[in-house]
């Protein structure tokens, strides 16, 4: 089995986080899937500026959001069994549901879902005020706000170039904890880290468990999500509606959108990392 990663960063910048994912993905799929992971196209974001900060800009984020959707039809095209897109924006899942017969998961989803699951409770803990929104705004989405104690922004905001420093460990997990122990007090059980490079960060520091209530592993809760479709879809027991929100276009319209501007034309080797 091969699940394509689908980050929503340049890979080639976060060369640290790019690094911890392949290693994270071998320990936590082991002989069961390979993952390879993959991220925007090189140059996507102005160098100095992080992606949260461009991603929190509505109209760049839905140009992104393209790249995801040309992910999803190269994955399938090059055999991969399953994408996961590692972004807690959840960006494209949707419309890539409807594009690709391979199973597509993205964190958020993925994460509360399973969060269900292990507690009557859970809390995000985003790591800027603007991911807070968003997050809110997809709980309510998904049906789950109900089940969600709250999103926690770390204060300050956490840049994600800060995420890859050393200097910056011991302020981030400080940080960290302190959202952690607040998300306790408004009821959580589960406790979701709620960016994928922050969870790299606590994945390598080993700051998974505060207090006694599950930290969850996000990414290694999506690799296996992902995975689980995939046998399932292969057992004959589930598969994606293609009623309604994930109905498929009909072939002339995939055709037309692919000849039309260039679109869903893209090949794995145009996504980082190139290294």
């Amino acid at each position: 089995m091969r699940i394509w990663h689908q980050s929503f960063t340049d890979l080639d910048v976060f060369s640290q986080y790019r690094d911890t994912l392949r290693d994270h993905g071998r320990q936590v799929m082991g002989a069961d899937a390979e993952v390879v992971v993959h991220g925007l196209r090189p140059g996507t974001y102005p160098a100095g500026i992080a992606p949260m900060e461009v991603n929190s800009i509505a109209g760049l984020r839905m140009l992104n959001e393209q790249q995801v959707l040309e992910a999803a039809v190269a994955a399938q095209d090059a055999g991969y069994d399953a994408m996961a897109i590692g972004c807690f924006f959840d960006p494209a899942l949707h419309q890539a549901r409807s594009l690709v017969d391979i199973p597509v998961v993205s964190l958020t989803e993925s994460c509360m879902l399973t969060a269900c699951s292990l507690g009557r409770k859970f809390a995000v803990i985003s790591i800027t005020d603007f991911q807070k929104m968003l997050t809110e705004e997809l709980a309510a989405a998904y049906g789950l706000a109900g089940r969600m104690a709250g999103v926690v922004a770390m204060s300050p905001a956490v840049s994600l170039f800060d995420l890859e420093r050393a200097d910056a460990v011991d302020s981030i997990r400080e940080r960290f904890i302190a959202s952690c122990q607040e998300a306790l007090r408004l009821g959580a059980e589960v406790i979701i880290p709620g960016d994928g490079v922050l969870n790299e960060f606590l994945v390598r520091n080993r700051l998974l468990q505060v207090e006694g209530a599950v930290v969850l592993d996000a990414l290694g809760v999506l690799f296996q999500h992902a995975a689980f479709l995939v046998r399932g879809r292969a057992a004959g027991v589930l598969d994606v509606s293609r009623r309604l929100l994930y109905a498929k276009p009909t072939a002339p319209m995939l055709a037309h959108a692919r000849a039309f501007g260039g679109a869903l034309r893209r090949s794995e080797s145009d996504f980082s990392p190139t290294r």
